[in-house]
């Protein structure tokens, strides 16, 4: 492990700026069932002191949110870049749109997010038909 990777949560956004949008979404993926699992242990009878978490239960927590913004560093990413490759923007797209439902409950929101994205992609399939 090299000096820059020792601290992964130091500066994500330098480092997520350079990965495909593949990467990003593989990253987002792998980062989001580390949460979901941390989740569920930590919510085991011994991490808590009556409705409270302990101090164990308490660091756990504080990795979960480490993690939620280590994966809000690969969406913020994903939103300031610009792919040109269909798979790439349906790729972004993706990652995107399960940003979006992860965070919220309006399935209507999440509907039409999805036919804005679906939308994007068809014109650009179709203007690099038309090239």
């Amino acid at each position: 492990m090299t000096e820059a990777t020792m601290n992964p949560f130091a500066n994500p956004e330098q480092r997520f700026s350079k990965l495909s949008m593949f990467e990003l979404d593989s990253l987002y993926e792998a980062v989001m069932l580390a949460r979901r699992t941390l989740t569920g242990i930590v919510n085991q009878p011994r991490f808590f002191e009556g409705k409270d978490y302990n101090g164990a239960g308490d660091e756990v927590e504080g990795l979960i949110d480490a993690l939620i913004e280590f994966a809000g560093a690969a969406v913020n990413a994903a939103k300031t870049a610009a792919p040109a490759d269909p798979d790439a923007v349906a790729a972004r797209a993706w990652l995107l749109l399960k940003d979006s439902v992860d965070c919220s409950e309006s399935l209507s929101a999440h509907a039409a997010e999805a036919a804005g994205y679906a939308a994007q992609l068809a014109m650009l399939k179709q203007l690099k038909q038309e090239k």
